[in-house]
């Protein structure tokens, strides 16, 4: 099925802007798999800059980006600025990281861009904003009331919740878009060996690894974050997560590749990342082996 839904994008080039308009049209209608949804979206400007060249793959992202922006604009009553940047964010950033893998070969260096633009996001927030803390902590307590108007109740210290929550949205977020971005390079990739080379994508997918650098990054954010109450350090780690469970997403494949996981282990890991209650959990599982995997895994093995 993915390989016909590749073939007909790259049939004519126009297909694929036709495609993420639509895709942009009913983006309200996916609330409840919005994320998923998104990849999807993303993926095809993606594949048409692999498949075509780059100003194909700008004007297809910049038709997705005007008409979901449209929709979220037609939809809300309020200034939406911030919205139609990230906006912009998701659609666009793919395009660069395809444009970066069709010139170089490499998506684990796509991997690593990925990781290192998510951070540096956070810090551009961070030094930008007086108080990027408060920001979240005025739209939590907006959100908190409404809920408890509608009879939901809270236990414990409220204040310390919104708090806590507060210190780390901006990383939540980061860690949502580059979820999004990465993935939708993943996808589109894929859809683009299907056409090419079939199965390339998985040998490549299984080589990712963060490195010497971004690992000591990651290793002393681990270790400030238990001794440091930074908002900086709390919204990296998110980023940090979901990098290395990018990484340990990879060994999956890898060790089920070499034989010593079963298809069915492997099958049951993405069952449990997209249940709800498994999600995190299971993140966090995979970016333990991710972490073991950057330090443990010989560097020859990192090029096989």
């Amino acid at each position: 099925m993915h390989r016909a839904i590749a073939a007909w994008l790259t049939s004519r080039p126009w297909r694929a802007a036709v495609a993420i308009a639509f895709c942009a049209l009913v983006l309200p209608l996916m609330q409840q798999l919005m994320p998923p949804f998104v990849v999807l979206v993303v993926a095809i400007p993606v594949l048409a800059a692999l498949r075509f060249d780059t100003a194909t793959a700008v004007g297809t992202a910049a038709t997705g980006a005007v008409v979901a922006g449209w929709v979220v604009y037609s939809f809300s009553s309020e200034p939406v600025m911030w919205v139609l940047v990230g906006l912009a964010v998701l659609f666009f950033s793919p395009v660069a990281l395809a444009v970066l893998l069709r010139r170089t070969g490499s998506l684990n260096l796509c991997f690593q861009v990925a990781v290192l633009g998510a951070g540096l996001m956070l810090l551009i927030i961070h030094a930008a904003l007086e108080d990027p803390v408060a920001v979240w902590t005025r739209l939590l307590n907006q959100l908190l009331d409404s809920m408890e108007s509608a009879g939901f109740q809270f236990e414990g210290d409220r204040d310390k919740l919104v708090l806590a929550w507060a210190r780390s949205m901006w990383g939540a977020l980061a860690a949502l878009a580059l979820g999004i971005v990465f993935g939708g390079l993943l996808l589109g990739r894929w859809w683009a060996t299907l056409l090419e080379a079939p199965g390339a994508f998985g040998r490549e997918f299984q080589r990712l690894k963060l490195g010497l650098a971004l690992g000591v990054t990651i290793t002393a954010l681990i270790v400030t974050m238990f001794v440091s109450e930074s908002a900086l350090i709390a919204s990296l780690m998110w980023v940090a997560l979901l990098a290395l469970a990018f990484q340990g997403l990879a060994a999956a494949h890898r060790s089920k590749a070499g034989g010593r996981l079963n298809k069915g282990w492997l099958a049951a890991i993405y069952v449990l990342l997209i249940v709800p209650l498994s999600t995190s959990i299971t993140v966090f599982g995979l970016a333990i082996w991710g972490f073991a995997d950057n330090w443990l895994r010989p560097r020859a093995s990192a090029g096989t």
